[in-house]
């Protein structure tokens, strides 16, 4: 994947669109977002409370297609063309396209977690006795071995979901070929959003927990980043997608 278009012009664009169009973006679906936003903090609850999964797996459920219905509303409104906004919760193609794919970066962050979690353990065991120094070092090596291709292959692809949204198609190769960003400002927002949405869930769990004012004060805060976040990757594959070749 060739990349001519600079890191600050990528920047540039993106927080142009969203200076210029956030205000439409937020107003293209206001019930849908309205929806995410109520719904997120349950989902942000589940890896931390596991009471949360069977008595709120419905909330998880509303809050992904409340996802898919902004991320696609506010695609098309930064690419221009393609399919237009259904007035409804209806979903076409395109809609369930992009709810598929968001349902596999969904599935492969929850995995990240998932490791990301189990690696200081397992290499606490397999370096018993060696210095802090060397049980650091292997640990940074090893979460750099997990998350870098991971992050990689996701930000190099990701631009098919605005694809998706605007034509219902996939086609990663073709999209890949096509793309002219680098990865590296994607794959850090990425990153950046993941640790935004672990800390907020642990901040929240423990809300709920302690009753802490400033632990809910602080999940507020999170939810409130996590939500800017999410709207900043988006506009990033919007536009990504938009200046490909």
């Amino acid at each position: 994947m060739s990349s001519n278009l600079p890191a600050s012009r990528y920047f540039a664009l993106t927080a142009s669109a969203l200076r210029q169009q956030g205000g439409r973006l937020l107003k293209s679906t206001p019930w849908a977002f309205a929806v995410f936003v109520m719904t997120l903090p349950v989902a942000l609850l589940l890896p931390h409370r596991s009471s949360v999964y069977s008595a709120f797996f419905l909330f998880i459920v509303v809050n992904l297609l409340a996802l898919t219905r902004v991320s696609v509303a506010w695609l098309r409104q930064v690419v221009p063309g393609g399919h237009a906004n259904s007035p409804d919760w209806r979903l076409g193609k395109p809609e369930w396209m992009s709810l598929g794919l968001l349902a596999l970066l969904i599935a492969i962050g929850t995995a990240l977690m998932y490791a990301t979690a189990r690696v200081p353990v397992v290499l606490y065991f397999a370096l018993d006795g060696v210095l802090d120094s060397v049980f650091f070092v292997s640990l940074f090596l090893a979460l750099a071995a997990i998350w870098l291709p991971v992050l990689y292959l996701v930000s190099t692809f990701f631009q098919s979901l605005a694809r998706a949204a605007v034509s219902g198609r996939y086609d990663f190769w073709r999209t890949r070929q096509e793309g002219q960003t680098p990865a590296w400002p994607m794959m850090s927002v990425l990153f950046l959003l993941a640790v935004f949405l672990v800390l907020t869930g642990a901040l929240l769990s423990k809300a709920i927990s302690n009753m802490s004012v400033a632990a809910i004060a602080l999940g507020l805060l999170g939810i409130l980043l996590c939500l800017g976040m999410v709207m900043m990757v988006t506009t990033m594959c919007a536009i990504a997608y938009r200046e490909r070749r």
